[in-house]
């Protein structure tokens, strides 16, 4: 799967907004465009500024920062992609 692969749904639960991520589209340019304010910076997946808390979901993680074990509970909004559904806590 590319980077900007299948389209997924983000459950933002401080936000309480649904967010349709597009094929094409990073999550973080998703969430910026709904106006949810974000820390990022290098938008490659290596800095882990953009790491948000990973409340539910599937996802592929395709950064080079968090370890297997941060990734069953975080991801990087910049390059991972949700499965299907994801809730995070933004």
């Amino acid at each position: 799967m590319s980077l900007f692969g299948e389209p997924f749904t983000a459950k933002c639960r401080k936000s309480d907004v649904t967010i349709e991520v597009a094929e094409g589209q990073s999550l973080l340019q998703a969430l910026l465009d709904a106006g949810i304010s974000m820390d990022y910076s290098c938008e490659g997946g290596v800095c882990g500024t953009c790491v948000v808390p990973l409340v539910e979901g599937e996802v592929e993680h395709m950064d080079e920062f968090l370890t297997e074990d941060e990734q069953e509970s975080q991801l990087t909004t910049c390059v991972s992609r949700g499965i299907g559904e994801i809730e995070i806590d933004v």
